[in-house]
């Protein structure tokens, strides 16, 4: 590893940092050890190693889900919506280029 002549500092829960440190430690790492492994990970992968497999979508969302995969969505548009404002544009877009190929 290179020269280690940079510092991170970030603010977390008491809580969160005692029970993760035990951790980390059962481990046989110091925090310092298991901060820079991630990081040289999320470095050489491009991506953040997390494996959030455990996070599981309630009833409400997993229905929601469905509604959308389905094609059954039921949606509504809100007129001051930027958005909105874009498509309306794009259609206009659209509206006049066929307007000019017909004259």
């Amino acid at each position: 590893m290179s020269n280690l002549n940079a510092a991170i500092n970030f603010r977390t829960a008491d809580s969160l940092k005692v029970n993760a440190y035990k951790i980390i430690q059962s481990y046989g790492f110091t925090p310092s050890q298991v901060f820079n492994l991630f990081l040289t990970e999320i470095a050489n992968t491009k991506t953040v190693p997390l494996n959030l497999s455990y996070l599981k979508p309630n009833a409400e969302t997993l229905e929601a889900m469905e509604e959308v995969n389905s094609g059954n969505m039921e949606y509504h548009l809100v007129d001051d919506d930027p958005a909105n404002q874009m498509l309306d544009i794009a259609k206009d877009n659209v509206n006049a280029k066929k307007i000019k190929r017909n004259a």
